[in-house]
């Protein structure tokens, strides 16, 4: 039953710095790398997208668990137009969600920038179960108003590598996850 599931969702204050839709010529992916217990094997987070222009998306084979996992990406693009920055200012995950009343899946997405990696943001949501049974599928958005801009892309347009590190978690009394896909939704801004 979908009344036991309460979906938390903050809504981010105005977005703070001058935003402009994708550079006339978008970054093309050419590297994707990722790591962690939730997407070890090979093959196990594919994109779907071929571009970092408004948005990005992967699927997942292997985030899922009973406790805790993560996965990071790590994707490389070049060839955006020069002198333009990209933040990642919302993600969406999607995929299947069984909970016990008392039970939440706590998600936290820290997004960083290796050329400034200990300048992080996080991004978090949780879904909770209150008072029945939950097994279904699942839309889940985090968003931030604290936006963490690469670098100015230069004469190769390459933007840096971009990390995010997504780390579902079960908290209470029990509860599966099971993450088939995300989508970063990105903005731009001249430099």
């Amino acid at each position: 039953m979908r009344s036991a599931l309460f979906l938390s969702a903050i809504a981010p204050a105005a977005l703070v710095a001058a935003t402009a839709e994708a550079p006339p010529a978008a970054p093309q992916i050419y590297n994707l790398d990722y790591a962690g217990n939730g997407c070890s094997a090979p093959g196990s987070v594919k994109s779907t997208s071929t571009t970092l222009g408004d948005s990005a998306s992967f699927t997942f084979s292997s985030l899922k668990g009973d406790d805790t996992s993560n996965c990071g990406i790590h994707l490389q693009a070049k060839g955006a137009s020069e002198g333009w920055q990209v933040a990642i200012k919302e993600i969406e995950y999607k995929g299947t969600l069984s909970l016990k009343p008392g039970s939440s899946l706590d998600t936290y997405s820290q997004v960083f920038w290796s050329d400034n990696a200990a300048k992080t943001t996080t991004l978090s949501d949780n879904i909770v179960c209150t008072d029945v049974d939950f097994k279904d599928s699942f839309t889940l958005r985090q968003k931030t108003s604290t936006l963490n801009w690469s670098k100015c892309t230069g004469a190769d347009g390459n933007p840096g590598i971009l990390n995010v590190n997504f780390r579902p978690v079960v908290q209470g009394k029990a509860g599966s996850y099971d993450v088939k896909s995300a989508t970063w939704q990105l903005v731009w801004r001249k430099c």
